[in-house]
């Protein structure tokens, strides 16, 4: 008769099991949603203009597709991205990122998300915060944004003489953040403490005006450095001093013994003369100063076949354009220009300093400058400042023209080879040389509110044969 009391111990074994069983399930739960937000260790780099992604992801992996997820800057509030209930709620987001973030969820059922962020720009530098809350459990970690910039090309030159010496200037601009500024002289590498150094901030990005006063010729080649600490690159140029001293101390020697020679003998009239050659020696030494400074801030210009006339034919390269004659059959978007035979540059210009060198040869007819962004692509178009273009042609093989409002005759003396176009945006000039002989033709001056393009037209007659094409040199045509 014990069977009885055998089968109640065990259904009482059987309930103590099952509540046993719960009692673990329920424990393995909470554990399973404490979590930990895990971060990257090392600062993530985004360069100025461009986007960045922000990764954080959950430990041990979790699911977060109906947790909270929320990006922020120093305060909970200050909410940069926020996902919830599924999906996202940026009711609340500050001001400055609305519309620019993006949260990649791919990964987000093995607890992995991505914040990125469009158009970086220097006020996006600083630390950020990854939040998750699920129901029971809660974490975040911060990680740092780092905001870089190179800066453009060194301009390298010498400021006439002061102080009994020379005073060798270096100038760039854009670098974001602050970059190291050193001069090192050609042997040795060694250190060369700068005269003065003068740093400036405009739109966040920093403009750099260094120089040295130099008075011997002892440290032979003298290079300019400029370093992005972040990135660990530079932009370095270098000018030879042994050259300049004997190139202006011979200038004057000569001049100054023309002079006193000429004053004896003449004791007049001739005195005026040398003061006269004098002048225009030393006009024609800052017109080529000036010119190689504008070779400093040499760009490559490629060509865009999107704006292209259907005339056109371009090279493989993008660097060369010639008129057909011919029409092709092109797909027609709202960056073509219909009716003109004419293509833009594929690089634009919202601000700095532009070179760049196109060979015309000898084609008898062509139109180069630059033009604005909101200049109409399907009419006629007339070549006039008031009317968004600053530029100089040539017509009927020996005329050269600048289109101002009433166009202005060029006189030059020899026929264009090499048209060299300098941009200087903030300064509102477009300048245009004479690449070989190192003359200037012409400078438009005005004030520029939008984004430029090189306008490039290889011009034909109705009837005539194509007389050539137009190529635009690389930056290595002329190192």
């Amino acid at each position: 008769m014990d069977f009885p009391e055998i089968s109640w111990r065990r259904a009482l074994f059987s309930l103590f099991g099952f509540v046993l069983l719960l009692t673990c399930l329920h424990f393995q739960n909470v554990n399973a949603e404490r979590f930990k937000v895990i971060c990257p260790d090392q600062p993530v780099v985004a360069v100025l203009g461009e986007d960045a992604e922000l990764s954080c992801h959950l430990s041990p992996v979790l699911s977060a597709k109906y947790m909270e997820v929320r990006w922020f800057r120093s305060s909970f509030n200050l909410v940069v991205h926020l996902y919830e209930n599924g999906m996202d709620q940026n009711e609340d987001q500050i001001p400055e990122y609305r519309g620019r973030t993006e949260l990649i969820r791919n990964y987000i059922s093995c607890g992995i998300v991505s914040l990125r962020i469009h158009n970086i720009g220097p006020d996006d530098d600083g630390s950020y915060t990854c939040f998750f809350q699920s129901d029971t459990s809660y974490d975040d970690a911060t990680l740092e944004l780092k905001v870089v910039r190179l800066g453009s090309i060194l301009s390298i030159s010498v400021n006439d003489y002061q102080d009994r010496g020379i005073r060798i200037l270096c100038e760039s601009a854009g670098w974001y953040p602050e970059p190291e500024v050193s001069w090192r002289q050609e042997v040795g590498q060694s250190l060369i403490p700068a005269s003065e150094t003068e740093l400036q901030r405009q739109n966040g990005l920093f403009n750099i005006k260094t120089s040295l006063l130099m008075r011997t010729n002892q440290y032979g080649k003298i290079t300019c450095n400029i370093r992005n600490t972040v990135m660990n690159q530079e932009r370095e140029s270098a000018i030879s001093i042994a050259d300049i001293f004997y190139e202006w101390v011979c200038r004057w020697m000569v001049s100054l013994s023309m002079l006193l020679m000429l004053g004896i003998i003449l004791c007049g009239s001739l005195v005026v003369l040398v003061i006269y050659h004098l002048r225009k020696e030393k006009e024609s030494l800052h017109t080529e100063l000036e010119f190689r400074r504008c070779c400093s801030y040499a760009v490559n210009v490629t060509l865009d076949p999107e704006t292209a006339h259907p005339k056109l034919i371009l090279s493989e390269d993008r660097k060369s354009v010639r008129n057909g004659g011919t029409k092709q059959n092109l797909l027609d978007n709202p960056q073509r220009f219909d009716l003109c035979c004419c293509i833009l540059g594929y690089e634009s210009f919202t601000s700095g300093r532009h070179y760049w060198e196109v060979e015309v040869g000898d084609k008898t007819d062509w139109d180069l400058g630059v033009c604005k962004d909101s200049v109409s692509r399907k009419d006629r178009i007339t070549l006039k400042p008031k009317d968004g273009y600053w530029a100089v042609i040539h017509r009927d093989g020996d005329e050269y023209w600048a289109c101002t409002s009433l166009e202005t005759l060029l006189h030059l003396r020899v026929r264009l080879q090499i048209v060299g176009i300098f941009l200087d945006y903030e300064g509102g000039k477009v300048s245009f040389y004479n690449a070989d002989n190192k003359s200037h033709l012409f400078t438009f001056t005005d004030t520029f509110t939008e984004k430029l393009w090189p306008y490039f037209s290889p011009y034909l007659k109705k009837d005539d044969k194509n007389d050539g094409a137009l190529r635009i040199r690389s930056v290595q045509d002329w190192e």
